[in-house]
C-alpha cells in the first residue's frame, strides 16, 4: 500500500509540474515602429453624444509612431524622416489597456490613450480632447488611430 501511494505521489508532482508550451507566441508589445495607416475624427457633444460618424483620414506610408523600450516616442508626420516636422516625448503604459503620452512641445498636456486592439502587426488606439466648436460650444473629439508594423 505505501509503494501505492509513493507512486500515486511521484506521478501526481510530474503532473503538477508540467506546463503548457504551445503558446503561439508571446504578448504583443506597443515598442517598435508603427506605420498610421488611419486616423478617425468623431466629434461629440458636451452631453457624450456623436455628432456624426466622424471622418476616417488616409496617412502617408511616410507617417509613424516610434514607441521606444525606454518610455520615449517619436511621431513623424512629414514627408522625409529628416524634415524635422515630429512630436515626441515620454510615454507611460498602464497594463496592457491604456498608456500617457507625454509631449515635450506639450508638457502641460499629456494625452491618456486607451489601447482598443493590440496584435502582432495591428495596433489601434484612442485618446479625447476636448474642444470649442464655432468657438464656442464645448465638446470633444475622439481621435482613433490605426497603425500597423
Amino acid at each position: 500500500m505505501q509503494k501505492l501511494i509513493f507512486l500515486l505521489a511521484v506521478i501526481t508532482s510530474f503532473v503538477a509540474c508540467k506546463k503548457n508550451h504551445n503558446d503561439s507566441s508571446p504578448a504583443p508589445f506597443i515598442f517598435g515602429k508603427w506605420s498610421i495607416h488611419t486616423v478617425t475624427v468623431v466629434p461629440f457633444d458636451s452631453t457624450g453624444n456623436a455628432i456624426n460618424n466622424g471622418t476616417v483620414y488616409t496617412e502617408l506610408s511616410n507617417y509613424y509612431f516610434q514607441f521606444n523600450a525606454n518610455n520615449t516616442w517619436t511621431e513623424n508626420l512629414g514627408p522625409d524622416i529628416n524634415a524635422g516636422i515630429e512630436e515626441n516625448g515620454s510615454y507611460v503604459l498602464h497594463g496592457d489597456t491604456s498608456f500617457t503620452l507625454i509631449n515635450t512641445n506639450a508638457p502641460t498636456k499629456s494625452a491618456e490613450c486607451r489601447i482598443d486592439t493590440l496584435a502582432n502587426i495591428s495596433f489601434v488606439f484612442s485618446y479625447r480632447r476636448s474642444t470649442l466648436f464655432n468657438g464656442i460650444t464645448p465638446g470633444f473629439l475622439n481621435y482613433i488611430f490605426h497603425l500597423k508594423s
